[in-house]
C-alpha cells in the first residue's frame, strides 16, 4: 500500500472534489459554449475589421465575397475540401483553384487582403513623406482669403524685409503668395552674392532628393553615381560620387584627418542624410577605418557617431617610440612631423600651431623609461649598482602637466596625449614596446554647408561670414560643460576618460608661424 495515495473516502478528498466541480466544470469544454467562444471571436474579427477600414478610409470585404460558386461545396475558409470515405468520386479528381486559395490564405484571420496591404505600405509613404515636408499641406480657405485681401504691393513690401531663402520660401508656401511675388524672391536669390542663401534653402530639401546630393561649389543637386554603395577611400583613388561638371575647376570641400589622409565633406552629408532614411545616405559606421603610414610607422583608426544631428569623430594615432635616455632633440622631430610641409603626422585641427600640443607631445616622450639594466651591466660601468635601474616602472603616467585632455579654445576639438605599453609581436626579443598614443575628438557639424557651419568652420579654420551670423566660435562656451569625448566615450565604451580637461592655449596666443616654439 502506497501510504501517499489519497483516500478517495476521506472527508478531505471529498471536500477538495466538491468544491473543484464548483469552481472548474466541464460545461465550458461542451460544443455549444465551444461554438459561442467562436461566434464571439469572429463578431471581434469583424468589429476590429470595420474599425481599421474606416480609420483607413477602406472598403471593408469578408472572407466570403472572394469565394468562388463552390465556396458552398465542402470548401472551408483555407481552401481546403472536407474529404471523407462517403463523398462522391468525382470531389476527389477535381482540380483546386489555386487563385481562390491564395486569396482565402490572404484573408484568413486578417483584417486586410492583399490588395489592401499593398494600399496600407503606400499610406505609410505618404506618413512618412509628410513628415518630412514633402507633401503640400492643407491651407485654410479663410486665411487665403485674408491672404488675398492684401494689395500685391504690400506684399511685395513684406518680402523685401526678408532674406532670399525667406522670401522664397514664402513665395512657395502657397498658389496666391506665388502669383502676387512673382520672380522677383527666385531672381534674387539666384544672385552670386546671395549663392549661401540658395545652398541654406536647397538643404530644407535634402529629405525629397534620396538619389542626389547637394553640390556646394555648384550650388546645385546631382545624381548620385552608386546610390547606398559609396565607401570612403583613400585620396590617391579616384572616388567620383556624383558627375559634377565643375569637378576640374573646383575645388570640394574637405578636411584633413592625419598626413596624407582627408575626409570630403559629401561623405559628412551622407553619414547625416541617414536620419531621413536608409536610401539618403550611408551608416556612419561603414566610414570607420584603420590604416598605417608606411613612412612614418604611424597606426591611425578613425571612428565616428552621431549625436544631437551632428557627426563625431575620434582618431587615435599611435608610434613606437624609443626611451627618453635615446632621444634628441632631432629624433623627436622626426618622429612627430613631416620633413616636407613640417605638419604632425597624427590628426589635428588648424589651431594646432597656436598651443601647446606639441609641447604636449615632447614632454610625454621624455617620460618614457629605459629598458631594465642588469646588475652585472651596472658593475662594468661604476662599482655602484641602483636597483629602480635592474626593475624600473613600465608603467608611464605622465606628469601634471602632460597628464591632462586639453580642449582648443577655438573649435570643438579636444585631444589627449598618452604613452602605453603595447605589444609587437614582430619583435622576438623586445615584443613589449612603449607607444605615444594621441587621441584626437572632434564634432564636425550637422553637415549643412561647409561655408556656414559653425563646427566645421572652426575646426579647418575658416571664418564664417559676417551676415550669415558668424561669429569668433568660443569652444568652452559652445560646448558646454559635458566634453566632446565623454559623449563619444560614453556612447562607444561606456566609460569616460579620467582625466581633467584645460585649455589648449590658456595664454591664448595666436602666433601661427612666427612663433616657432612649436617646431
Amino acid at each position: 500500500m502506497d501510504w501517499n495515495t489519497p483516500d478517495l473516502n476521506a472527508w478531505p478528498t471529498k471536500l477538495v472534489v466538491c468544491i473543484g466541480k464548483k469552481l472548474r466544470s466541464n460545461k465550458q469544454f461542451t460544443q455549444e459554449t465551444i461554438a459561442a467562444n467562436n461566434a464571439r471571436a469572429v463578431e471581434r474579427r469583424q468589429q476590429r475589421a470595420a474599425g481599421y477600414a474606416r480609420k483607413n478610409h477602406w472598403e471593408t470585404r469578408r472572407s466570403e465575397d472572394t469565394a468562388n460558386s463552390g465556396g458552398g461545396n465542402g470548401v472551408d475558409e483555407l481552401g481546403e475540401r472536407d474529404y471523407s470515405v462517403f463523398s462522391e468520386a468525382s470531389t476527389l479528381v477535381e482540380r483546386p483553384d489555386h487563385t481562390d486559395m491564395m486569396h482565402r490564405l490572404a484573408h484568413h484571420d486578417s483584417f486586410d487582403s492583399l490588395v489592401d496591404r499593398t494600399r496600407e505600405s503606400d499610406d505609410l509613404k505618404h506618413v512618412h513623406s509628410s513628415e518630412h515636408g514633402e507633401t503640400p499641406r492643407r491651407v485654410s480657405t479663410v486665411h487665403e482669403r485674408l491672404v488675398e485681401s492684401l494689395p500685391d504691393d504690400v506684399w511685395l513690401r513684406i518680402a523685401s524685409f526678408l532674406n532670399p531663402t525667406d522670401a522664397v520660401q514664402a513665395a512657395l508656401s502657397s498658389k496666391t503668395l506665388r502669383r502676387k511675388l512673382g520672380s522677383p524672391p527666385f531672381d534674387a536669390l539666384d544672385k552670386p552674392e546671395n549663392k549661401q542663401y540658395k545652398i541654406r534653402l536647397l538643404h530644407s530639401l535634402d529629405a525629397r532628393l534620396p538619389r542626389h546630393l547637394l553640390c556646394f561649389p555648384c550650388a546645385t543637386y546631382h545624381i548620385r553615381l552608386h546610390p547606398g554603395k559609396e565607401t570612403l577611400k583613400p585620396d590617391y583613388i579616384n572616388n567620383p560620387l556624383f558627375a559634377c561638371p565643375r569637378v576640374k575647376t573646383t575645388v570640394l570641400p574637405r578636411m584633413c584627418l592625419t598626413h596624407a589622409r582627408e575626409l570630403p565633406y559629401h561623405f559628412l552629408q551622407l553619414a547625416l542624410r541617414t536620419t531621413h532614411s536608409h536610401a539618403h545616405g550611408i551608416a556612419h559606421e561603414s566610414m570607420d577605418r584603420r590604416w598605417t603610414h608606411a613612412e612614418s610607422g604611424w597606426t591611425h583608426r578613425s571612428r565616428y557617431m552621431i549625436h544631437d544631428n551632428r557627426l563625431l569623430m575620434r582618431v587615435v594615432s599611435q608610434r613606437h617610440v624609443p626611451p627618453a635616455v635615446t632621444l634628441t632633440e632631432t629624433a623627436e622631430r622626426h618622429l612627430l612631423y613631416d620633413r616636407q610641409e613640417f605638419a604632425p603626422f597624427f590628426s589635428v585641427c588648424a589651431h594646432w600651431k597656436d598651443g601647446d600640443l606639441m609641447n604636449l607631445c615632447k614632454c610625454a616622450l621624455s617620460h618614457v623609461p629605459s629598458p631594465p639594466e642588469g646588475y652585472i651591466a651596472q658593475l662594468k660601468k661604476a662599482p655602484k649598482i641602483h636597483r629602480h635601474l635592474a626593475h624600473p616602472c613600465f608603467l608611464v603616467r605622465g606628469c601634471e602637466w602632460c597628464r591632462p585632455a586639453r580642449r582648443c579654445p577655438e573649435c570643438p576639438t579636444e585631444y589627449l596625449v598618452e604613452v602605453q605599453m603595447v605589444e609587437d609581436s614582430s619583435d622576438p626579443v623586445r615584443p613589449f614596446k612603449h607607444d605615444l598614443v594621441v587621441t584626437r575628438w572632434s564634432d564636425l557639424g550637422d553637415g549643412s554647408s561647409p561655408y556656414t557651419s559653425p563646427e566645421w568652420a572652426a575646426v579647418n579654420g575658416v571664418s564664417v561670414p559676417v551676415e550669415e551670423g558668424g561669429k569668433e566660435f568660443e569652444s568652452f562656451a559652445h560646448v558646454g560643460r559635458r566634453a566632446v569625448s565623454g559623449i563619444f566615450e560614453s556612447r562607444i565604451s561606456g566609460s569616460i576618460p579620467g582625466q581633467r580637461m584645460l585649455s589648449l592655449n590658456p595664454k591664448n596666443k595666436k602666433l601661427g608661424e612666427e612663433g616657432h616654439g612649436w617646431y
